[in-house]
């Protein structure tokens, strides 16, 4: 059974600062299956990390396919960044996962260890 209020909070690095940040949320503003499940909050440097303090994007998560959606469409926006850009994912039970832009297939990684991050109470890793 699925935690209610589960999100997956997305932290983007690199060398466009709060611009990605933007763009991805535009980007994923943008996919139908992600539209109005997808927010953007103000959140402090991780622990161990100096800066100020930035923002992230919080996914609210559910069925019906949305972890499938969001790996999707971050892999898509990932494969246009011309800037070297790093994805942090962190689950609701602060497993996470980090990408960046020289990874190849992306989106193939995503679908494979996102909904691990995200999803860990599933065993059968479908959504």
């Amino acid at each position: 059974m699925e935690p209610t209020g589960t999100r997956a909070l997305i932290r983007v690095s690199g060398e466009n600062g709060q611009d990605d940040v933007a763009s991805l949320q535009d980007w994923l503003a943008g996919d139908t299956r992600l539209r109005g499940r997808v927010t953007r909050e103000r959140a402090a440097p991780e622990p161990g990390q100096m800066g100020a303090v930035s923002d992230i994007l919080v996914a609210a998560l559910g069925g019906g396919g949305v972890v499938t959606a969001l790996a999707a469409s971050l892999g898509a926006w990932l494969a246009t960044r011309r800037s070297r850009v790093r994805l942090t994912v962190t689950g609701p039970d602060g497993r996470r996962v980090e990408l960046d832009i020289t990874s190849r297939d992306v989106e193939a990684l995503l679908r494979t260890v996102l909904p691990q991050v995200v999803q860990p109470w599933q065993r059968d890793g479908s959504d």
